[in-house]
């Protein structure tokens, strides 16, 4: 009897919790989004010099013997 009531709690719990259409919030994260782009290394690529993660670049000088 006991499980019933609680699970009968966490129906209502759940049935009193305020929805929001998909479509609404799909257009809030889109905006989100696009607003916070430029700082997001995901979409825009590390910047060159503050690229952690980048090779570091080494280079070897042939010379001629003649």
């Amino acid at each position: 009897m006991e499980q019933a009531r609680a699970q009968t709690e966490q129906l209502r719990i759940e049935a009193s919790i305020t929805r929001k259409k998909v479509s609404e919030v799909a257009k809030d994260l889109i905006e989100y989004c696009e607003k916070e782009k430029a700082n997001d290394m995901l979409v825009s690529g590390p910047i060159d010099n503050h690229n952690p993660f980048q090779e570091k670049k080494s280079w070897v000088m042939v010379q001629n013997g003649t």
